[in-house]
């Protein structure tokens, strides 16, 4: 592959294995080397779990623990530490018709049905 690319074509992998199969077995034939090659990798996909590792610092969970973030912050996480999402970013404005912060909402009835 070029310098400038990062990615390889199907015909230049298929190269990449001819080269290897030479390689890895040289008691072989080159057409023998390569079937061995194919049946090494026939039915597999490629790994993708496992190869990164995941950090476990003091710092990193110092950082991470959202039991401790105060303000703002705070708000995001529910109690169990996970993210509200799109409720945790934005202020949801109350639209039931009382002025921001009642808290008393739906009692007038009872106060009125009370007294009489």
């Amino acid at each position: 592959r070029g310098k400038s690319s990062r990615t390889i074509t199907f015909e230049q992998f298929k190269e990449a294995l001819q080269e290897l199969s030479k390689k890895r077995f040289k008691d072989k034939s080159d057409e023998e080397a390569i079937q061995e090659i194919y049946k090494l990798i026939e039915g597999k996909a490629p790994i993708i779990s496992g190869v990164t590792k995941a950090i476990s610092s003091p710092t990193v969970s110092r950082l991470t623990d959202t039991s401790k973030f105060t303000g703002s912050h705070k708000e995001r996480f529910d109690p169990s530490g996970k993210g509200k999402g799109k409720a945790g970013r934005e202020d949801l404005v109350d639209a039931s018709g009382y002025v921001s912060g009642y808290k008393h909402a739906g009692t007038y009835d009872q106060k009125v049905q009370g007294s009489k």
